[in-house]
């Protein structure tokens, strides 16, 4: 920002608002001064000031930094608010010296403190070094020294972690009661605020501020993570290294003292701020310059994780100690990316990461999360898929079952005769993306069981979109390929890309447009990866216009563009409309269609080289898509020898919780 006052061109004299030679504060009084960490530069015709995680700019011209230079001065030695709020003599000075304060106060770089705070050696009051410390990141320093002063924290272990945790809490002023203790992590305790550190030769981490026992059992589970995440200085380690998770403490030799040094002083430093009443560090560190926060999208409780050669320390975001959202999370393709990189955190996530590694990104979008190939026209899209397959390939989501006793596979209505039905399951950015992938599989699995009309070539071959994916599939990868479309009863298309060697893609859309465009594009990325050495497992492909997708503001829109220069970006548009469809074409004849709970059925990861060992267990995968508000949603199409009232389905998050309901038609048998 960059204020203007009417008149800045002050001279050298500049008088502070205060009365020349008043007595010193007493030691009782309050005075407001200028936060340690806010530094200021002159420019051609003011000053820009910053502090920590903001800044501001006072234009006017150069009697302004001249200004600022006098009152900077007496803010660092303190001013009593009587003080400040008297005038400065010359009314243009007195408004540059308002407009100042009051900058400075909106960045919250001016803090009132006890008068003598840091220059004076007394009881109450910190050492300058904490003082000062204090004075740059406390809302109120001396409430804050207050609660440090008359707290006990207990050190619980043995070792260079627990020595220099202990070292750096004794130096913040607090008392420190060092304990023996068994557990292979140092427990750093201050109530019942703890945090477990552990330091190996070559990693270290410091969890969450929790209880003492939740802590301890987040150190453990750390640890398991890191000993099987690809590329971790433990995953890598020799054996006896990695036996350090689960086995006896390692002898203190075995610990370089750098990265204990860091990993007890973390420790210390998030009790500290906890006792304190400060932002956790981690919170700290995921705010960008000017205040906000660097991701819009929820905050997750993390775990510092230090490793050496070279020395760093990131914070990395630990989903078990997260709690699962209300429903509703941001669905837009930027707040799904970032809660896919939660999701699959290099560190600590449960499944791997999508990446396009060095796979073509042309004429469509790839991705790769372990095996799973993700598909889509935007490099974020691609991404999405690709995660939400491997979860699916997880759980043991990703294929219809069907075609058995509806009795044996416990329908409640199954006590009469036999009925033949299908399943089907997705998981989702959302209720809606669950939903529509779910009811699109079940369409498709049972589609040549339903009433559906050809679809004329002309209604779709003149369509920009459907026409770049065909032509891509068909000349650019030259795929001897036809396309078969079908209306459904209540309106909906099914399209399918088949060869004489049978179906390659397929999709299901409100119109016959985007349904061929879909498929073509999915077969277009198979065709694209398999031609890229990628091993793709058999079977057709398939995508879904309800995964959300980028466009730009109508402000960022060029000229020449249209619509179909971001598709499938308006395909979501139809989906409300498209799922009442399916349900409708679904139930025409008197099926029936309930939803299932998904419960996953399989622990099976893949191959060993898919980025995760095959001890990545499906609790760990369901509560972490939960808590990073993925949804999943199953459903049930039952045809039975007499009808049945169709049930009310709800759409449910992956720990079951009900985010929406919505009613199917049915009509008797």
């Amino acid at each position: 920002m960059s204020p203007r006052p009417s008149t800045a061109e002050a001279g050298p004299v500049v008088t502070v608002p205060a009365e020349a030679g008043p007595a010193a504060p007493s030691a009782a009084e309050i005075v407001v001064r200028l936060r340690p960490v806010v530094f200021a530069t002159p420019t051609a015709t003011g000053v820009h000031v910053r502090g920590w995680s903001s800044s501001f700019t006072v234009s006017g011209g150069a009697g302004v930094w001249k200004v600022w230079q006098v009152l900077a001065r007496h803010l660092a030695g303190g001013l009593t608010p009587q003080r400040l709020a008297q005038p400065a003599g010359r009314p243009e000075v007195d408004r540059v010296i308002r407009l100042l304060l009051d900058q400075l106060r909106e960045h919250d770089m001016l803090v009132e403190v006890p008068a003598g705070w840091g220059d004076r050696e007394e009881p109450d009051l910190p050492p300058a070094d904490l003082a000062r410390w204090l004075e740059s990141v406390a809302a109120d320093p001396a409430a804050a020294w207050q609660r440090l002063r008359s707290t006990t924290v207990t050190v619980a272990g043995t070792g260079p972690v627990a020595t220099s945790a202990a070292r750096t809490l004794t130096g913040a002023g607090l008392a420190v009661d060092p304990v023996g203790g068994t557990a292979l992590d140092t427990v750093v305790r201050a109530g019942e605020a703890a945090v477990a550190a552990r330091c190996l030769p070559e990693i270290g981490y410091v969890t969450p501020v929790a209880t003492p026992d939740q802590a301890l059992a987040h150190g453990a589970a750390v640890a398991a993570r890191l000993s099987r995440a690809p590329g971790s200085a433990l995953a890598d380690a020799p054996g006896p290294v990695r036996a350090e998770a689960a086995g006896p403490a390692p002898a203190d030799a075995s610990v370089t003292p750098a990265l204990a040094a860091l990993i007890g002083a973390a420790a210390a430093h998030r009790i500290v701020c906890a006792v304190a009443g400060l932002p956790d560090p981690a919170e700290e560190a995921a705010t960008l310059p000017g205040g906000e926060p660097a991701a819009p999208g929820p905050y997750y409780p993390s775990v510092l994780v230090a490793r050496l050669d070279p020395v760093r320390a990131t914070y990395h975001p630990w989903l078990p100690a997260a709690r699962v959202p209300l429903p509703g999370a941001p669905s837009d393709i930027d707040a799904v990316g970032l809660r896919l990189e939660a999701l699959s955190d290099p560190e600590l996530g449960v499944l791997p990461p999508a990446v396009p590694g060095d796979l073509p990104q042309l004429p469509a979008m790839l991705a790769l999360a372990g095996p799973a190939l993700g598909v889509a026209a935007t490099a974020d899209a691609a991404r999405v898929d690709a995660t939400l397959r491997y979860a699916e390939t997880v759980l043991g989501l990703g294929a219809p079952r069907g075609d058995g006793d509806a009795r044996d596979a416990g329908a409640e209505d199954g006590a009469g005769s036999a009925a033949s039905w299908t399943e089907t399951a997705a998981i989702g950015v959302d209720a809606r993306h669950a939903s529509g992938a779910a009811l699109r599989r079940l369409v498709h699995a049972v589609h040549s069981r339903l009433d559906t009309d050809p679809v004329p070539e002309a209604e779709w071959a003149g369509e920009p979109a459907a026409r770049r994916w065909w032509k891509a599939l068909t000349l650019r990868f030259a795929v001897p390929a036809r396309v078969v479309a079908r209306r459904l009863p209540a309106g909906a298309v099914h399209a399918e890309i088949v060869t004489d060697a049978g179906p390659l893609a397929w999709a299901v859309e409100a119109t016959a447009a985007d349904a061929v465009a879909m498929a073509a594009l999915a077969a277009t990325g198979v065709a694209q990866a398999r031609a890229a050495g990628v091993e793709v497992p058999a079977g057709p492909a398939s995508l879904t216009g309800a995964a959300p997708t980028w466009r730009p503001a109508d402000q960022h829109l060029a000229p020449w563009t249209d619509d179909s220069w971001y598709w499938p970006a308006g395909v979501i548009d139809n989906e409300e409309r498209l799922q009442t469809a399916l349900r409708a074409a679904l139930t025409a004849d008197g099926a029936t269609l309930t939803v299932r709970p998904v419960v996953p059925v399989t622990a099976d990861t893949g191959p060993a080289d898919a980025g995760h060992d095959a001890d990545l267990d499906a609790d760990s995968v369901v509560h972490a898509l939960a808590v990073t508000g993925f949804a999943s949603q199953g459903f049930r199409w039952t045809v039975a020898a007499t009808g049945t009232a169709v049930d009310v389905t709800d759409a449910t998050d992956v720990t079951g919780t009900t985010v929406g309901t919505t009613a199917t038609a049915s009509r008797g048998a």
